[in-house]
């Protein structure tokens, strides 16, 4: 991968860097070879505990945020959600970017780009960016291709999320759920607010998770395929695996087409074989998408699964190559 930032006094914040998107998007920048020296790493907006953190392996101090101090950057990385957040982007200097991964701002109007789907909805913006939640750079990645030959009339998506999107605290109290309940012992449940071990949770029963999720991720897929208005409703399942996410995603075309058109819109032949990745496990050390099943669903739609490793490594990528396309034109 090519180094996103030509400049090279170009200075990047990171503001979150200790959460799961924080980590994700140092790696990300890491991966591109933006040097450490001209990455600054910011932590929770509160409390006085010193963190302590990594950069492409090297121990750094994961500072606390300062407001003024942070929009004396180039570019600015938001990867957590916080009261002092909101009143960032009024305090951005011009020619500053500023990339939200998770909704911190809270400010409306900001275009949800990606990089390989929209990116023409960047142009001419100056301040802040918005990069779509991981959920809906998988529907919209799934639906792109159909989107773009036949149109979408309506879409219907059951996305199962793993332990993962919660951060580490997720995946060890999953993990302490399964092995304690193999004991006989009372479950955490700070995390998930139920037991998850052997169990599916649906969205509206997760409350410490952001207020209304689905309705704001059909929104970024709208956003993000251009659409005058939502065609997509979307219901979220949180499943009792580690990492790796599945969505089955049911669409009905604006115009007709057979089985056969549809696989070649989606670049697939259609066999299937066993070697074909078609589980969340399947794909959970990986950061791509595999569509692993189409077919007919008998009322004139089709039923699409697919299959994806780690959202948010995808989407970090997605942001940092968003900022060096911003940088360099």
């Amino acid at each position: 991968m090519a180094v996103p930032f030509a400049d090279s006094a170009t200075r990047i914040a990171v503001v979150g860097a200790s959460t799961a998107t924080g980590t994700h998007l140092r790696e990300a920048l890491a991966a591109s070879r933006v040097p450490g020296s001209r990455v600054d790493l910011y932590g929770a907006s509160s409390g006085d505990e010193v963190q302590l953190g990594d950069y492409a392996g090297e121990g750094r101090i994961i500072q606390q945020p300062d407001l003024a101090e942070i929009v004396a950057h180039d570019v600015i990385f938001l990867c957590e959600r916080g009261e002092w957040s909101a009143r960032l982007p009024a305090k951005l200097r011009p020619g500053t970017l500023a990339i939200d991964l998770v909704g911190a701002a809270n400010v409306g109007a900001v275009p949800n780009v990606h990089v390989d789907v929209n990116p023409e909805a960047a142009r001419g913006h100056a301040g802040l960016l918005a990069v779509p939640h991981p959920v809906a750079v998988l529907v919209s990645e799934m639906l792109l291709p159909l989107e773009r030959v036949f149109g979408i009339q309506e879409a219907v998506a059951v996305v199962l999320r793993p332990a993962a999107d919660f951060g580490d605290e997720g995946v060890e109290e999953l993990r302490q759920q399964t092995v304690r309940l193999l004991n006989f012992s009372e479950v955490p449940v700070q995390t998930f607010g139920r037991q998850l071990a052997f169990n599916i949770i649906p969205q509206t029963r997760i409350s410490a998770d952001v207020p209304n999720l689905e309705a704001g991720i059909a929104r970024e897929v709208s956003d993000v395929l251009q659409w005058d208005g939502c065609r997509l409703t979307i219901r979220m399942l949180t499943a009792p695996i580690f990492y790796g996410h599945g969505v089955q995603l049911r669409v009905r075309l604006s115009r007709g087409a057979s089985l056969a058109e549809v696989r070649a819109a989606l670049e697939r032949d259609g066999s299937g074989g066993a070697d074909v990745p078609a589980t969340p496990l399947d794909v959970s050390a990986e950061s791509g998408i595999h569509l692993a099943d189409v077919g007919e669903d008998g009322l004139g739609g089709f039923w699409l699964w697919a299959v994806a490793g780690e959202l948010g490594a995808r989407r970090a990528t997605l942001a940092v190559r968003l900022a060096g396309a911003l940088e360099e034109a």
